[in-house]
Order: structure tokens, then C-alpha cells, then sequence
């Protein structure tokens, strides 16, 4: 029974096949923190009139039958979606629990628009169910695909619809920074299209978009396969505030510092205050800008500025999330790899996003437990290969970890069918079917 469907209830109950509901025309809910109607328009429906109820939220279409709120006996995280013949309703304990719901009954509308009778229930396996999308410049000469506004916008409403709660956004070069406008390229994206894409988030599809911009190196500002840099090639003139060759922060300037904090807040504003501010911090190779910094431990430097970004953020009430192999591998760096103990030195807030483009088989990564077994929450981060997010998910599943950042890098389009996929299997706990994938990827909504 709904084997099919892509956010798959856990508890299916008085089931009694398909329905069209075509005639409710009214919808209300005792949400105030969050306007529905984009969700309700997917559904068909009209937007929810406002009521005051206290006790659990719900959202109702149809008849308004307050009794079906009885017994309900939420647990935290819970969503509940009954269906009867005159009436729609979503319950949970937050408004993000009614979300989820929502999406979970859009996930369940058959191709003919029928709803399932019954009563459904489920808590998300994985908490933290995160995607990450980058955003290029559309003419540095690179191969990648298509990251306009419209496509980043589909993107986030896919994602939504599988089950995703956190969308991250890496602009290379097209954030609009206000106070340093030779921080972004000149064809940029406006304030007004980073807007319009953080309200779509957060208003309509009813995920939290995450800042990503490398504060210790290279890639965040644009050194791509075209080597160009989007600072220096604009203000060569700055070129001290970075260490020789360009790549690196010289971390220990007040210049740099002031640079970053200013960077920061932009970030932070425009994000709304966001939970989490993923500061990338991978292929770093050294931060010393003086003689006198160049004969200190790279590994002291490396803490130092990491403690920097983490206080910075803090001041904020954002978390500070990292790529962690620089940490444990080194995989982009032969010539440096720091200590193990450098890792026992930083704050245990910071949240370890464990990633690789590589599929290592039924083996588990081993970096997870080396940063859990010191204290740190992890996310973990396949690429496009099934086999990798089936073993990610399973593992982060069963080391009970925080969640998935599910990557696309520079193959957004491509990576959709994996994006979906790792959405369903968090969702669940369990492996989807091809037909719920391909049925996901096909439609629309």
C-alpha cells in the first residue's frame, strides 16, 4: 500500500482507497507563523483562512471538524494527515511538522488528483535533510549547468517536495555584497533575485536556507577550472590580504579580519538569521602573511582562524558548519596535513560535514567516527552516485548522526535523480522504489 510514493507514511491506518476531493473550497489552519497557500495551490486548493485554536496546529481543508483533532497523542517531530470524504486534515506539535505533513499528502495525490482515505502518520528518519546548490557565473568558460533563478528556484521546490528541510546556497562569485562589491562579479546576481529565491525557501516551500562561502580560501571566490579569482582579478590591489599566490586568507591581518566580518553579516542578514553558516573551509594550504607567520605551525594558524569564524558566527546565533577532511584526510592537500589533536582543539559546536565523491562500496567512512568519538555532531555528503548516498544514508541512519547535505556541485540537473532519491530514503529510512523516484523526477510537483 502507497509503496509508490516518495514520502511514505510509517503508519498507515483505515485505509479505504482513492478519493477525489475536488469540492472543498475551504481551508484553515491555527498556523501563525507560516502562510501555506503556495502548498495549498500545489494541492488545488485556496489559501487558509487564520483561526485561533490553541493546542496542536493543524491545517484543514473542507469541513472544519475540530474532532479529529481528538486522541491525537502527537509525538515531537510527528506529522498526521487524515483524509475523509469531506474533510483534509494535517496535524503536528510545530509548524514545521504541519509542513512536513503537507508535503507528505502532495506526495500521496495520485496522477488523477485522488486522495488516499485513511489516517497517516510518520517522523522523519533523518533530521537534518539538506541539499546543497551552487551558483555560477553563467560565461566564466567552465563546464557546469545551468544555475539561473528560475532553475535554482525549480530546484528548491523539487527538493521540498522530497522531503528536504535546508537548502544551501553557494554563490561563486554571485552573491551582491554590499559593502564590497568587488567581492562578486560585476553580472551578479541582484539583492533582488537572492531575495526573491530566500523568500521562495523560507515562505513558500518551508525549508531553511543556509549561507555557504569559503572563508579561508580559494573556490567560494570563484577560482574554478578558469583559475580566475573574483577579488583579485578586480582589486590586485588587496593582494596582502591574501598569502602569496592568492589562494589562502593571510588569516592573521586585521584587514582580513574586518573583510570577513563584514562578509559574515552580509551573509547573515540576508539569510535571515540563519541557524547554521556553512564557512566551506577545504583545500586550504597555509595562512602565514608575514616571515615572522610563515615560520608558525600551520596547524596553529588553522585553529586559530577556524576559532576566529566559529566566534564570529556565534555572535550571531548561527552554527558553524565546515567540510571536515581537512581535519582527517587531507585529500586535496599531500603537502600539509594537520594533526589529529588540531581537531580536539576547536569548539564542539561546530557541526563536521563529512563529504566525498567517491563510492567506497559497503565500507563505512571512518572520518565519522573519528569526529564523534571527540565530541562533534556530523553530516555526511554523497555526490551523484547512488550506491554512495544509499551507504551514506545507512550510515548516518545507523550512527544515529544529524543528517545528509546531499551535493550537486556543478551537475545540479544531473545530480536531481540522486537528489530525489536521498530525499525519499531520509524521509523513510528505507531504499525508495525506482518507480517513486522516476515518478518524482517526472512530474512537475
Amino acid at each position: 500500500m502507497l509503496k509508490n510514493v516518495l514520502l511514505r507514511p510509517k503508519t498507515i491506518s483505515a485505509f479505504s482507497g482513492y478519493e477525489k476531493l475536488s469540492l472543498l473550497n475551504q481551508s484553515v489552519t491555527n498556523v501563525t507563523e507560516k502562510d501555506y497557500s503556495f502548498l495549498l495551490s500545489i494541492l488545488g486548493y485556496s489559501s487558509a483562512k487564520k483561526v485561533t485554536n490553541d493546542g496542536d496546529k493543524f491545517l484543514m481543508i473542507g469541513d472544519c471538524d475540530l474532532t479529529l483533532k481528538d486522541g491525537l497523542n502527537l509525538k515531537d517531530g510527528e506529522c498526521v494527515v487524515k483524509v475523509t470524504k469531506n474533510t483534509i486534515a494535517v496535524f503536528g506539535k510545530t509548524h514545521q511538522d504541519v509542513s512536513n505533513g503537507i508535503k507528505m499528502l502532495i506526495s500521496m495525490q495520485n496522477d488523477a488528483g485522488e486522495f488516499p482515505v485513511g489516517e497517516y502518520r510518520h517522523i522523519p528518519k533523518v533530521d537534518m535533510r539538506a541539499v546543497h546548490f551552487c551558483i555560477f557565473r553563467p560565461d566564466d568558460g567552465t563546464d557546469k549547468e545551468r544555475t539561473e533563478v528560475q532553475d535554482i528556484i525549480y530546484r528548491i521546490k523539487k527538493a521540498a517536495l522530497c522531503g528536504y528541510n535546508y537548502v544551501l546556497l553557494e554563490f561563486w562569485g554571485m552573491f551582491p555584497y554590499e559593502k564590497h562589491p568587488y567581492a562578486h562579479w560585476k553580472n551578479c546576481y541582484s539583492r533582488e533575485d537572492v531575495e526573491k529565491i530566500i523568500s521562495f525557501a523560507i515562505d513558500d516551500m518551508h525549508v531553511t536556507p543556509i549561507p555557504v562561502q569559503n572563508l579561508t580560501s580559494h573556490a567560494g571566490w570563484s577560482r574554478i577550472s578558469s583559475r580566475q579569482h573574483v577579488v583579485l582579478d578586480q582589486r590586485p590591489d588587496l593582494a596582502d590580504m591574501w598569502i602569496p599566490g592568492g589562494w589562502c586568507f593571510a588569516t592573521t591581518r586585521e584587514d582580513t579580519k574586518a573583510y570577513l566580518r563584514d562578509i559574515i553579516q552580509d551573509l547573515v542578514t540576508t539569510f535571515r538569521n540563519p541557524p547554521f553558516v556553512h564557512c566551506s573551509c577545504d583545500k586550504c594550504f597555509g595562512f602565514g602573511s608575514t616571515e615572522e607567520e610563515r615560520v608558525l605551525p600551520a596547524d596553529e594558524l588553522f585553529i586559530n582562524h577556524l576559532k576566529f569564524l566559529h566566534d564570529e558566527l556565534k555572535k550571531y546565533g548561527s552554527r558553524m558548519v565546515m567540510w571536515a577532511d581537512m581535519l582527517y584526510s587531507s585529500l586535496d592537500v599531500k603537502y600539509w596535513k594537520c594533526a589529529p589533536t588540531v581537531a580536539d582543539e576547536l569548539p564542539k559546536d561546530i557541526l563536521m560535514n563529512i563529504w566525498t565523491h567517491n563510492d567506497i562500496g559497503e565500507r563505512e567512512w571512518e572520518d565519522v567516527g573519528f569526529f564523534e568519538s571527540r565530541g562533534f555532531e556530523t553530516i555526511y555528503s554523497p555526490f551523484l552516485g547512488k550506491d554512495g548516498a544509499r551507504n551514506m544514508v545507512k550510515q548516518c541512519i545507523k550512527n544515529k548522526s544529524l543528517g545528509i547535505n546531499q551535493t550537486t556541485w556543478h551537475r545540479p540537473e544531473t545530480a536531481m535523480k540522486t537528489v530525489v532519491y536521498s530525499g525519499g530514503y531520509m524521509w523513510c529510512g528505507e531504499e525508495p522504489l525506482d518507480q517513486a523516484v522516476n515518478s518524482k523526477l517526472s512530474k512537475e510537483n
